[in-house]
Order: structure tokens, then sequence, then C-alpha cells
């Protein structure tokens, strides 16, 4: 189905495979020139398929994960991708492995953490690459028509919470190119017609139609002679490649001594199936032949909801139940819906009887009375059992494939097949399509993802739970933890009452307003934040996150100013220009770290210039007092100075509880010690004298030329 080889950039490509399947080959030439034979083959034409280019990031949950959506046309002989990877030049920017996954009709289920599914899910392992240079390539011979899907992340993301703007970063981009040569002259193969075909050095290709509930299919090869002579060197590979399996069927007819022949039982319905013939002959040697085919048609009996409710009057079901006989021929349950999980149970079975059970896309499972393995001629199924020491039976099939899917039963007694011409079993099936199972659980949240056009949904956990539907406990939080957790978060935002009431005492009744403020949201989003049981939304969620980061940055930014000791115009003006420009910068990124620092900084500076003018009117230090230094200056700034440093380098997602508790304490207990003392002539809650002079406010503000204490 392929060949591996060397990339045209040198790349150095670890393959993983998924069981047999040997087809991947890396880097081969173009597929214009694939070899001399397809380099003058005008039946073939090549075209090229593009998408924008996507950042990679950390993988921590599906929604990391790049998804990149491409439709391959039919008649497609050969599928080649080219994956290009590049990187800044900051020197941050190390050589990293990247994780691609390619799979036909449905996003790959992938799992880089290890974690565990939900019962009775049924998982493929997916299959993917690991590249370690910047280019590689990928080729498939004869892939399937229709959508295929490629994915890419960075290797898992650490446990360490990085503030944006602070630490390093580099940019890695994704681009998967897609190439396909694609066949223009294509043979139809009808039912029992003998179609004459000869081969030199070019392959030929065909397709049949196969239509919906057909049996079995036989492809032989008749009156075969090369140059002549008896004998029939070829080959014919017949279906089309799919990822991470392969059921491929390969014909290869060399001695004339036994029919050339083959059997595909259940072959997919309702579409056209690819076969390609090709000479083991010399390149030289003329090779002719006829290609048969034959198709044998079966229509499963189908039952319905109304059918079995008219036999059954005293029966009511809210889902499809079925009325399990033995009959000859093909009896079970046929098609049904798209299905992404199946719930099976039983309301009477003896105990030397069973249910066999197969879900199937493309094509329903056929061949009860031979096997029990739900293997169609191009796909796997799903097999389930039902028996009187197990009734009911669950499937959980996550992003199924994009086809039609079937339900197939069949009533089997191993020991005493005559018990099977008496039973009549009742089964009730239900089945549901959802976009995330039992929609995450209590300690996740099921989100919708979109690339272009494409929609998809994926599960984001939290306290410690994991895995594909947020049920993986192996680290999660206990309900005890998380409500110490919840407190820590919330009670800590308590310690804004020490700089609310020395505001208040100070007369600072605008910074009291922003410190109440901001601890009132806070503490109302870190409980809206948490999972679970210990939760608490007042408001929608990105709201509380908007207001408490606006908090934050106010909440500084008014502390800073206020210890310039301003004039009161200026300090307001001040404030407020400082509000609408914090809620604009938190518009634009709210987790930008720069969109807070920028203001805070320009504070600063307003602040020691003020000091350092000061000093120089004064011609001593300011503030003078050195217990204002060394009592109230000095521990606010050491507090300040812990708390950046935590919230900047030491959270990480599992002490996140207790370091960012403390930053809400060492931001608070700061700003208290930070705040400037009362002005020496205003009395607490002293009110200024009345204004008499009408439109003009007539107290003197005089210049801060007063002592610090």
């Amino acid at each position: 189905m392929g060949r591996a080889g060397t990339g045209s950039g040198g790349a150095t490509v670890a393959v993983a495979v998924a069981g047999p399947l040997l087809l991947m080959l890396l880097a081969g030439p173009p597929p214009a020139v694939a070899g001399d034979s397809r380099k003058s083959d005008v039946r073939l034409v090549s075209e090229h398929f593009s998408q924008s280019p996507q950042k990679l990031s950390f993988y921590s949950w599906y929604g990391s994960a790049r998804l990149f959506h491409f439709r391959v046309p039919p008649d497609t002989v050969l599928l080649r991708w080219l994956l290009q990877v590049s990187r800044g030049s900051s020197p941050a920017c190390a050589n990293m492995e990247i994780t691609v996954y390619f799979r036909y009709g449905a996003p790959p289920v992938i799992n880089p953490l290890g974690t565990s599914f939900p019962a009775n899910t049924s998982v493929q392992s997916p299959f993917f690459i690991k590249m370690l240079q910047s280019n590689a390539s990928i080729n498939i011979s004869h892939p399937a028509p229709g959508d295929w899907f490629v994915a890419a992340h960075l290797p898992p993301s650490s446990q360490k919470i990085e503030v944006k703007g602070f630490a390093p970063t580099c940019a890695y981009i994704f681009q998967p190119d897609m190439l396909i040569v694609r066949a223009v002259e294509v043979f139809i193969l009808e039912p029992n017609v003998p179609l004459p075909q000869t081969l030199l050095s070019h392959p030929s290709y065909l397709k049949i139609f196969i239509p919906e509930y057909t049996r079995e299919l036989r492809l032989e090869l008749q009156g075969c002679v090369s140059n002549g002579s008896l004998g029939c060197p070829v080959r014919l590979t017949v279906g089309s490649a799919t990822l991470p399996r392969n059921f491929q069927k390969v014909l290869t007819c060399i001695s004339p001594t036994w029919a050339c022949h083959l059997f595909l039982p259940s072959p997919p319905g309702d579409r056209w199936l690819q076969v390609t013939a090709k000479s083991l002959a010399g390149p030289h040697v003329l090779v002719a032949f006829r290609a048969v085919a034959a198709l044998t048609a079966c229509r499963p009996w189908n039952l319905n909801s109304q059918h079995l409710l008219q036999s059954i009057p005293n029966q009511s079901c809210n889902a499809s139940t079925g009325l399990l006989t033995p009959s000859p021929g093909c009896h079970g349950l046929g098609r049904s819906s798209r299905v992404d999980g199946g719930h099976f149970c039983l309301t009477a079975i003896t105990n030397n009887t069973l249910v066999a059970v197969c879900v199937n896309a493309a094509s329903p499972f056929l061949g009860f009375n031979t096997s029990l393995n739900c293997t169609t001629a191009f796909f796997q199924g799903h097999p389930l059992s039902l028996s009187a020491t197990s009734r009911k039976a669950d499937l959980i099939i996550p992003y199924p494939e994009t086809d039609n899917w079937y339900l197939s039963l069949q009533l089997v007694c191993p020991e005493s097949p005559e018990e099977c011409e008496q039973a009549s079993v009742l089964v009730e099936t239900t089945l549901s399509l959802v976009p995330c199972l039992n929609d995450c659980g209590p300690y996740g949240q099921c989100l919708l993802l979109r690339r272009l056009s494409y929609l998809y949904a994926g599960c984001s956990c939290k306290a410690g739970w994991r895995g594909w539907s947020c049920t993986d406990n192996s680290t999660a939080q206990t309900v005890a933890q998380q409500r110490v957790a919840t407190l820590l978060l919330t009670l800590s935002n308590l310690m804004f009452l020490a700089p609310i009431a020395v505001s208040v005492h100070r007369l600072l009744l605008v910074e009291a307003s922003v410190y109440a403020y901001t601890m009132f949201f806070s503490t109302f989003y870190h409980a809206c934040d948490q999972p679970g049981e210990a939760v608490l939304c007042i408001l929608s969620y990105d709201t509380l996150q908007y207001c408490d980061f606006l908090g934050s940055g106010v909440s500084i930014w008014v502390t800073i100013l206020c210890m310039a000791r301003l004039k009161a115009a200026q300090k307001h003006v001040l404030f407020l220009l400082g509000t609408l420009i914090f809620a604009m910068s938190l518009q634009l990124d709210r987790r930008g770290a720069w969109n807070m620092m920028g203001p805070c900084l320009f504070a600063f500076v307003v602040m020691v210039t003020m000091w350092v003018y000061r000093c120089r009117y004064r011609r001593h230090c300011y503030p003078t007092s050195w217990q204002r230094w060394v009592f109230y200056l000095l521990p606010g700034i050491s507090m300040a100075a812990v708390a950046i440093a935590i919230y900047t380098s030491m959270m990480t997602s599992d002490n996140y509880y207790y370091t960012h508790s403390i930053w809400h304490m060492l931001l608070a207990g700061s700003a208290a010690f930070l705040l400037p003392p009362r002005e020496q002539h205003t009395k607490p809650w002293a009110c200024s004298q009345k204004l008499i002079c009408h439109y003009q406010i007539c107290k003197n503000h005089r210049e801060d030329l007063y002592t610090v204490t």
C-alpha cells in the first residue's frame, strides 16, 4: 500500500504503526514523478490542496491539538501529506518533538497523557508520527475518498502556570499540504459482465458499484494469458486505504493451476469500490485477462417499533425494540442511524442462549453463522453479547466515522441449536448522539471547538480529573480538598478589609471603594471558578472573571497614585483615566501581563517623580520619617515583591489554591501598609468648611509640604 523512503528535506521521523499496517512511507519523490510508468501516464492528474497554518500548543486536553480537515476526491490512487513546521528565531525556540495524527472518516481519538477511557469504550490506537525536524512526508496508496483529518500538537504541557509576557515563548507553526494523484480513466466493472483488460507497463484502474445490503462480492480473473502463453502474473488491489486500520484485500495470480478469485463478505454498500490491476511480469510483457464480478444480495429483516407494538400490545418502550427469533437466511436488526453509543438489554432469555450483537460502519455484519468477530470486507466492527448472566451491554464510540451505521443481532444457541428454533427473545435498544459523554460529568466542561467550518467538541477537566470524558480520577481531588481550596481562594480575599478600613480612616474613600469592589468580585469569581460541588456563580463566569481582573489592576493603580500625594483634582483624573485604560486593555487581552503592568509602571514613574520633586524642594529625603520607612514602606514593598514573585514564577496547577490565596493576602496587606497617612490638619470624618462662594470651591489646597509621620 505504500513504501518508506527518505525525505527530500532530510527529515528524521519516528513512525508509530497501528497494528500490521506498514504502508507509511516517509519523504519519497513527488507524486508526479513516482516512477517511470506514472511519469508518462496521461490517465493520471495531480492536484494540490492546502490550508492555512496553525500555531501549535503544548498538550493539556483535546482542544490543545490543532485539527485540519481535508477531502480526498474519488478515484485517487496516491495521497501525499507534506508536513512543514516553522519556528521562531528566539533562543527559546529549541528542537521540539511534534506528534501528528492521521485518520479517515472522523477526527483522531488521541491520548497523549495516557489517561483511562470510560468503561465500555471502543478505542482504536491512532496512526501517528513524531516529527523531530521541520519537514516530513507520508504517502498512502489508494486512499479512501472522503473526509481525512490531521491533528498535531507539541509535547504535554508542564504543570507550571505561565504568566503571559513573562515566560520565554516560541511559536511553532504547523502546516500540512495534501497532494493527490487521481485517475481520470477508470473502467466500470458491471456485475456478471466480463471486462477485458490488457496490461503492459501501466496499472489498470477499475471500479464497481456495490448496492446496499450486498452480502458477498466475488472477483475472478478469467482467460489470463501472458505473451500468448498460459499464466496470470496479475495482482489485484481491492478497496481503499483507511487509517488507523487498513483492510485492503490483495489477489495475486501467478499460476494457472487453480481458479483465481477473491471473496469479500459484507462489502460497503451504496458506493463505488476501487480495484487496481497491476502486471507482475516484465516491463515489456503483455498480459491480457477478463475481470468478472458477481454480487450476492441479502436484505436483513428490518424491525420497527410500529410492527412490534402491534404484535406486543402491552409493551411500551421509548426506543427501538426487536423480537429475535431464529429464521433462515439473513435475519437480524437492519440499518440504523449513525451511532456513537448503544445500550442493549434483555427482558427474557434462557440459560443456554445468547444474543450476538455487531455494530458496524459502512456495511452490516451478516456472517453470524460462521463467525462472531463482526469483521466485514474492509472494516472491523464492535462485538457485543447478551446472555442470562449478562443482560446489559453498553458501547461507547468516540468520534464515530461519518457513514451509515448498522446494528446486527442474532440469537445463538451454541450447546443445543434446536433450542433456538423455539426461542423468542425481546431486545430493547437505545442509541444516542451526544457531543460529550455525560456532558463531561461534574468535573468537566463540554466545549464546542471549530476549525474553519468544521465543528467538534471536547472535554476540559478540573479538580485533577482527566481523560476523554473527565472520568479518570487517578489524580483527582476529593470533595474535602475541593471545599478547602474554595475556602482558601474566597476567604483569603477578606484580607482586603484591612486596606478598606485604613482607607476609610484616612478619608481615602475612592481607594476604599476600589478595594471593596476587588474583594467582592475576586471572592465570587473564585467561588464560580471551582468544579463539582464546591461552586457558586452569582453572575456569568466571563463577567466575574473580567471584573476580578479589572479590580486587581485598578487596586494597584490607585495605591501607587495615592502614594504620590498628588493634588485632589490631578489624582482623581488619573484614577478615572487609568480605570478606562485598564478596561480597554483587558478587553484586548485579558491575560496579557503587560496590559496590567504597563499602567502600573506609569503610575510608579509618577510616584517616583513626585517624591524626587519633594526631596529637591525640601532638600532632604521624602518621606522624612524613618519610622515611616521601617514600619510601613519596607514591609509593604517586601510584601508586594513576594506577591509578584509568587504570581509570576511559583504557581502550578497543583499548588494554585495555596499560592493564589497567598497572592490575595499579600496584595491586600501591601496596600494597607503602603497607603499614605492622613493629612495632619484634617481630622477623621471632619467636614470641609461650607461653600460660601457659590460656584467656586473656596477651600485652599495647600502644597503637600507638611511633615509625614
